[in-house]
């Protein structure tokens, strides 16, 4: 990221003290710590960290108008650790802030009081997207629709994002999509999903989100009730352009030749994959179906491709195909 992307960027600040609340208090507490002006940190959101079993502490999104003084040196890295001000080299965890551009794991995006909390929307991007941007306009980074226009819409609903490693150029991940259904599961639990004081849970899922969202629910209806419990809340997802019969990925298999995780793109795949057709069957097999509702949305004009650019790079604007047909997208249903 250089310093021309700096102001576009949207930031994740993690491990705020419980008593910064206020999108006005976490701005003051971080410009002290990145020395920066009065009016430079713009923060859209405060919300509670999703995680029950460790010390309470919040989670703010933001943009910054300026590049702090302290991280010209390190505009590369997608996570800086921030010690509080008066805090030495060898301060406790506990008194480091933690910003990051990659947006890895759970981020709750509003948190409603307690009295008014009725249900959680949790949203799982795509492949090669990332968790918070591909939620936005391609242009105006000010607006992101989960966590500005949800909760106006729907008072009550904590809205919450879930980030995982979905890039596909240069990556060094061999993870499976029953890897990545593992890992969701796990996030689930450290957030209290499997408990029964927890909050009735819809799923948005997009592209792969909605595979690793199929994968988990299909192991979790496997496990033992520290885990199956989670279904017990789920009512249902979106499904937005999730493959589930497969997708044309020629041009991804591009991207990823050779690379540790072309076997995740090959397991998409419209034609060759038997992984796809597998995890239909077991899907549509549960139980858990008859209680839920599931509605799947399909794309109704072509996407680009991505081509590779002279200097190595990706770029999407290669010839328009349809990706993830209607059968697909839908399962055959409505």
């Amino acid at each position: 990221m250089d310093a021309g992307e700096w102001s576009r960027k949207v930031f994740r600040l993690r491990r705020l003290p419980d008593h910064v609340c206020t999108p006005s208090a976490v701005a003051s507490l971080l410009s002290s710590v990145l020395a920066l002006p009065d009016g430079h940190v713009v923060v859209s959101s405060v919300a509670r960290a999703a995680e029950i079993f460790e010390v309470p502490s919040r989670t703010a999104t933001l943009q910054l108008k300026s590049v702090p003084a302290r991280l010209r040196g390190s505009l590369a890295d997608n996570e800086w650790s921030l010690p509080l001000a008066g805090q030495g080299a060898d301060t406790d965890m506990a008194d480091v802030l933690v910003l990051d551009v990659h947006f890895e794991g759970m981020t709750v995006l509003c948190d409603p009081a307690p009295g008014k909390h009725h249900a959680d929307c949790i949203a799982i991007s795509g492949l090669a997207s990332h968790p918070f941007g591909s939620w936005q306009p391609r242009k105006d980074k000010s607006f992101m629709w989960i966590r500005d226009a949800i909760p106006p819409s729907l008072p009550g609903v904590r809205t919450v994002i879930y980030g995982y490693g979905s890039k596909l150029p240069d990556s060094r991940s061999f993870q499976s999509i029953r890897d990545m259904a593992r890992t969701l599961i796990l996030h689930l639990k450290s957030g209290g999903w499997n408990l029964p004081s927890s909050k009735p849970i819809v799923f948005l899922a997009h592209s792969l989100g909605g595979m690793v969202l199929k994968e988990a629910i299909v192991q979790m209806a496997d496990r033992d009730e520290s885990i199956s419990s989670i279904l017990a809340n789920v009512r249902g997802a979106v499904m937005f352009g999730v493959p589930s019969l497969g997708m044309e990925q020629s041009h991804l298999i591009a991207m990823v030749d050779g690379q540790a995780n072309q076997s995740l793109v090959e397991d998409l795949s419209r034609y060759g994959s038997n992984y796809v057709r597998q995890l239909h069957t077991q899907f549509e097999g549960l139980s858990f179906l008859r209680k839920a509702r599931i509605l799947w949305a399909y794309e109704t004009t072509e996407s680009p491709t991505a081509v590779q650019r002279p200097d190595g790079s990706w770029d999407r604007s290669g010839p328009s195909a349809v990706l993830v047909n209607p059968a697909s997208a839908t399962s055959n249903y409505y």
